[in-house]
């Protein structure tokens, strides 16, 4: 076989081959609040959250917090959804449950707040948990499970 047809060959597998891969994009959780209405939603979107607040009115009409973050494969054309979240793996906490935090030296150590929501991070092979607390001016953050001590 000559090697232009060996060529012709090998860029044609490729083209072939190209075509069942996927690409991956970063789906989000977040909590939208709009100053003006002075109401706040949770949506779950593939726009990252700065191209989520200049496309929905700008930083002077809706703020946001980041609730959560997971990689998807595929992509979101022809109006396709996000996603799913990835739910936790044998969680030690459910939504509800009241925790402390336990983190030696950090801000936040014994503070109490309530579970929101949780999901897997499969990189840091831990489940992740947003809490919320009230008492503290309705601060939201998140914590792996190994960080926090039902009360």
């Amino acid at each position: 076989m000559n090697w232009k047809l060996r060529f012709y060959l090998t860029v044609m597998l490729f083209l072939f081959s190209a075509s069942t891969l996927f690409a991956e994009y970063r789906a989000y959780e977040l909590e939208v609040f709009d100053r003006i209405a002075n109401t706040s939603r949770k949506v779950i979107t593939s726009f990252s959250p700065s191209d989520f607040i200049q496309v929905n009115g700008g930083p002077q009409r809706i703020g946001i917090i980041i609730r959560a973050s997971w990689i998807c494969y595929g992509d979101t054309s022809l109006y396709k959804k996000v996603c799913p979240t990835p739910k936790a793996i044998n969680p030690r906490f459910q939504q509800g449950d009241r925790v402390q935090i336990v983190l030696k030296k950090h801000l936040t150590d014994q503070w109490l707040g309530v579970i929101e929501n949780s999901f897997f991070r499969p990189g840091l092979r831990s489940n992740v948990y947003g809490v919320r607390f009230t008492e503290r001016g309705n601060l939201y953050t998140r914590y792996y499970e190994s960080n926090l001590k039902k009360v």
